[in-house]
């Protein structure tokens, strides 16, 4: 938000207030319903638009860059000339993002917005009795169902600007919130690229008005993918490509017909990763570089231990002011990180959260494809530094908890050790849930609004519905505590021959468990009913 948007905004304003005569944003009336307004910070995603009001990446936009490269690619294809494919490469990068894109030195021509920006509640150009599922409105509809009008708040930004200036915006708009609602703070919920900025706006302005903070499958500690990028070590993988492919369309009715493809997708890689052997140089000086090197907020997402080395691949020929602008968010932002969540963790004034989940590939562009993610950031930096096995890999028979906390921190199936996070006691995971992946009545928005609302520094501890380790059932679909069964299925206080009779039918479909009895049922914690439970309980059965 510019100055002369707060201009615009206070000028209405007042003239609101004297057409109406009206108080309802009289600056000492106050709210008394003891609880803060919900902000939700949000992250990449949100639609940007050139001055001229177009969409920037539109289906049309990208398709319109793409088309004229082709002639590249089928000459290439014929002849093997790498430079043509990498000329026609170039010109249709530079063509999608010429709107978006800064030169060498932090400037750019071109006026970016977004559409639908406002600082009132969400419910005033929302229309929140209508469904929004798996939408941005979810969680800002089960906001203002749980807490009324006046508490749900949504800020969306340029989020290819310097986040010095979106931290500026954060904070004017966390002032009109406060105004506007009679509050005194405000609660955050930072999603994804959002935990960056909202990052940033702690460097800047601290936390005197916040009152409860959610890091919700934030890279507030960066992106390991963008980091091994800008340390120029691309590679892709192309057994995680096809992973990542079988799992968004698992379930779906294409799923069957496309796993006969699959081995496509390892040769699509091979052909990637040898036309960077022969024109990395070039791919980086011409198109990486100049495209996201320069792009300032993509230097929110560069994790502190790349970060160095990271300039020295991405700025060799940069201007003063991008190189002043990268190294004051270093020092100012990436490098205190640590030291600002230990602060927020000790704080009196402000509770602070953190959720991270994992069990999804990422996108296989670097050999991060192998870590453990929600599906787009690592769990690694999401959970603030938590010890993560590889997807499909667990830590190990050997394995002992890293930190000793006097407590077990280690996840049911061996995957994820909590002990080495940065707030080891205020972070929770959730196994197979995307990211960012609100939706109605599966217990996801109420684990939020939980957090949000809270009165008190919660912990893991805090509430036996949500321990630090849950799981996402994506058959019923609810959130559950991730909890080894017992195998008493039948629910009759005996593991017997009976249960395992139950576990074995419903692992072939025959029958379907109650909701409270599914956690009993998965007996080996590997997140799914299977025979092998059955065999479980059936030997636990003749044992007793």
């Amino acid at each position: 938000m510019k100055k002369v948007k707060v201009v615009l905004s206070v000028v209405l304003s007042v003239l609101l207030v004297v057409l109406t005569v009206s108080p309802a944003f009289a600056t000492d009336e106050k709210c008394d319903c003891g609880t803060a307004p919900i902000v939700q910070v949000r992250g990449i995603g949100e639609t940007l638009y050139d001055g001229e009001g177009n969409e920037v990446f539109s289906a049309e936009n990208i398709i319109k860059g793409i088309l004229p490269a082709i002639p590249n690619l089928t000459y290439y294809l014929a002849t093997g000339d790498v430079d043509v494919l990498v000329d026609g490469v170039k010109q249709a990068v530079m063509d999608i993002f010429a709107p978006v894109s800064y030169d060498n030195n932090l400037n750019r021509d071109t006026v970016v917005t977004v559409e639908g920006y406002t600082s009132d509640p969400v419910e005033t150009y929302v229309d929140l009795n209508e469904d929004y599922p798996s939408s941005e409105y979810t969680l800002s509809q089960a906001v203002y169902n749980e807490l009324g009008e006046g508490h749900s708040y949504l800020f969306i930004y340029d989020w290819t600007a310097n986040p010095f200036d979106i931290a500026e915006d954060l904070n004017e708009f966390i002032q009109e919130v406060k105004e506007k609602s009679g509050h005194d703070k405000v609660s955050i919920c930072a999603e994804s690229m959002g935990g960056c900025m909202t990052n940033t706006y702690l460097a800047l302005y601290g936390y005197d008005d916040v009152y409860n903070l959610v890091m919700s499958n934030s890279a507030f500690n960066g992106l390991e993918m963008v980091g091994q990028l800008f340390i120029g070590n691309p590679q892709i993988d192309g057994e995680a490509l096809a992973g990542m492919i079988v799992q968004s369309i698992y379930g779906s009715a294409e799923y069957a017909s496309l796993i006969p493809y699959i081995p496509i997708f390892e040769q699509l890689a091979l052909f990637a990763n040898d036309l960077f052997e022969q024109a990395g140089d070039r791919i980086y000086e011409e198109v990486l570089i100049p495209i996201f090197g320069y792009l300032p907020s993509f230097w929110c997402l560069v994790p502190e231990y790349h970060f160095e080395e990271a300039m020295e691949k991405m700025l060799p020929g940069a201007g003063p002011e991008l190189i002043a602008f990268v190294n004051e968010y270093y020092e100012k932002v990436v490098s205190k990180t640590d030291e600002r969540v230990a602060e927020l963790v000790e704080s009196e004034d402000v509770n602070y959260f953190c959720t991270s989940n994992y069990n999804k590939y990422i996108a296989p562009v670097t050999v991060s494809a192998k870590w453990n993610s929600d599906g787009v950031i690592e769990t690694y930096n999401t959970s603030g530094f938590a010890t993560v096995a590889d997807l499909g890999t667990t830590l190990g028979v050997d394995y002992v908890q890293a930190v000793d906390t006097g407590r077990n921190m280690i996840s049911p199936d061996n995957v994820v050790d909590a002990s080495t996070c940065q707030a080891p006691m205020m972070t929770w995971f959730t196994k197979n849930w995307g990211h960012i992946a609100y939706n109605h009545d599966d217990g996801t928005c109420d684990f939020y609004i939980w957090l949000l609302t809270a009165k008190e520094q919660y912990t893991i501890d805090s509430n036996p519905q949500y321990p630090q380790f849950m799981y996402y059932n994506t058959e019923i679909p609810m959130l559950m505590p991730y909890i080894c069964g017992s195998g008493d299925v039948s629910g009759d206080g005996r593991v017997t021959a009976f249960d395992a009779t139950l576990i074995l039918k419903a692992s072939a479909g025959m029958i379907c468990f109650p909701t409270e009895n599914l956690s009993e049922a998965d007996v080996n914690c590997d997140g799914v009913i299977t025979a092998a439970d059955a065999r479980i309980v059936l030997k636990k059965a003749s044992e007793i």
